[in-house]
């Protein structure tokens, strides 16, 4: 039988909670998982937010995960589904900021179709690029229709903080459409 050291560790993480031993699983496995979502996702930081999502899953439900192959087939596989994931949300993204605008191609006619699909992808780069905090506090407000104080309870924060974090996000698109404009 060959021995391989990531079932032991996995077993170590699994039976005696042994953090060392997921740090180990972590440095090992970290740039093969986030290379795959790159492959996929163009966006950096959403894949190292993913990564990080995928081994903290493996942390927290590490009693209940059963590693039928490999241990990075495993979180190769997670990854996989990670990306769909993302990208399915990101496709109706673009739904919702039409959404938010109030936006009806029908109702324009061709030149302002365009402007306006440029300025939905424009927009939603911008979105993207916002730092995780400030573009999660915005979606919830503005994607979601969530309150301040619905966002503070949510996240645990002041509603000062999401006060302050929605108006830098709009502050931040109000600048670079300005700018590419």
């Amino acid at each position: 039988m060959v021995y391989d050291t990531d079932i032991y560790l996995f077993k170590k993480i699994k039976e005696d909670n042994d953090q060392k031993a997921f740090e180990i699983i972590f440095k090992k496995h970290y740039k093969p998982v986030y290379s795959y979502l790159r492959y996929y996702i163009n966006e950096e930081y959403v894949c190292h937010d993913l990564a990080q999502d995928i081994f903290a899953y493996l942390w927290e439900k590490r009693h209940k995960i059963e590693i039928k192959q490999t241990l990075i087939k495993y979180l190769l596989s997670a990854a996989h589904n990670a990306s769909i994931n993302h990208l399915k949300k990101q496709s109706n993204h673009k739904r919702h900021i039409s959404d938010f605008f109030n936006i009806n191609p029908s109702e324009h006619d061709g030149y302002a179709t365009i402007y306006e699909n440029e300025l939905l992808l424009n927009l939603n780069n911008i979105i993207t690029e916002l730092p995780p905090q400030c573009r999660e506090i915005f979606h919830l407000s503005r994607m979601k229709g969530m309150k301040h104080k619905e966002i503070a309870k949510k996240l645990n924060i002041s509603t000062r903080t999401v006060e302050t974090q929605i108006y830098r996000a709009l502050r931040i698109i109000k600048i670079k459409l300005s700018y590419k404009n």
